[in-house]
């Protein structure tokens, strides 16, 4: 399944968007949404009767090679730079105060830039829907990127995504010399397992390297 890469939403330095601090948090908010099961979906569990949608943040080198996955599986990274502060289970489950809309997110992963490893030149911000739905079923919710003094980045509707889409590659940030270069990629993944598309994402990033030189063409002069 070949993967349609989005027009440019968004792309610069967080100083230029505005974000001033150098801790980072990519949040998600949705409504409480119940399924209605039909066909197979009659066979899940009690505790899948709801959308579940899970953020990644993913750490590559600057040959895209993965160094490091942090999701509800694996809460924080090696060196602690990157903390998952815990899965929510179906957008209702942390209480009143992280309801969409809410003044507190539902499920949140945070960085803290100046403690990411010096060979880390690429991250990824990934959202799935872990039972396979596509993230246009839930009633309402966005994902946002925001620093801790509350400037946000951007923010995705889940509802305009498309229709179909139940894993995406939400953004990426690139180190720079002084700074990191954020880029909005909105781009759907084929897979929602999450170490899948966090390999897919590396995929993604490693075509867009720039061409060695001397590599440039596949035929020597004579």
């Amino acid at each position: 399944m070949s993967i349609t890469a989005p027009s440019s939403l968004l792309s610069d330095s967080l100083t230029a968007l505005g974000l001033t601090s150098d801790t980072l948090f990519f949040a998600l908010n949705y409504d409480f949404t119940p399924t209605k099961p039909k066909g197979m979906l009659k066979r899940f569990k009690e505790n899948q009767g709801a959308i579940d949608i899970d953020l990644a943040c993913v750490l590559y080198d600057a040959k895209c090679t993965m160094s490091d996955l942090v999701w509800f599986k694996q809460l924080r990274d090696n060196t602690e730079s990157v903390c998952h502060q815990g899965d929510s289970l179906d957008g209702k489950d942390r209480g009143a105060q992280t309801m969409y809309r809410a003044p507190l997110d539902q499920e949140q992963i945070r960085l803290y830039l100046r403690k990411i490893p010096a060979h880390i030149t690429h991250i990824a911000f990934i959202a799935s829907s872990y039972f396979g739905q596509p993230f246009s079923a839930i009633d309402e919710g966005e994902i946002h990127l925001s620093d801790d003094e509350g400037n946000r980045a951007f923010a995705v509707n889940l509802k305009q995504l498309p229709r179909n889409c139940n894993a995406i590659w939400v953004a990426a940030l690139r180190r720079e010399v002084d700074d990191w270069h954020l880029t909005l990629q909105n781009l759907p993944l084929t897979d929602n397992n999450l170490p899948k598309a966090a390999q897919q994402v590396a995929h993604e990033l490693a075509r867009a390297l720039p061409t060695p030189q001397g590599m440039s063409s596949s035929h020597h002069a004579v």
